[in-house]
């Protein structure tokens, strides 16, 4: 049983691992992924860069700036794309 048991957990990890990979293989050349971090006695920041393109062939960017500090956190995403 035991054995049995194992094959199906290696079976579902390996189906949800494609799963997972699959579209990441398929869009292998069409994105781009960065991020920056900092951390100090005074607070704390998070850059993430994406690009991508859309259906239509247009180049997308997006920075998301998370920032949290004694003062309080903001979150500030700005979008841009190239034609």
């Amino acid at each position: 049983m035991k054995t049995k048991f194992r094959g199906m957990a290696v079976s579902l990890a390996s189906a949800l691992t494609l799963l997972a990979v699959a579209p990441t293989a398929a869009n292998a050349d069409a994105g781009y992924d960065e991020a920056w971090t900092m951390a100090s006695s005074s607070g704390s920041s998070l850059h993430i860069r994406t690009a991508y393109v859309d259906a239509n062939g247009s180049v997308r960017f997006r920075d998301s700036y998370y920032e949290a500090g004694p003062s309080g956190a903001s979150v500030r995403h700005v979008k841009s794309w190239a034609k």
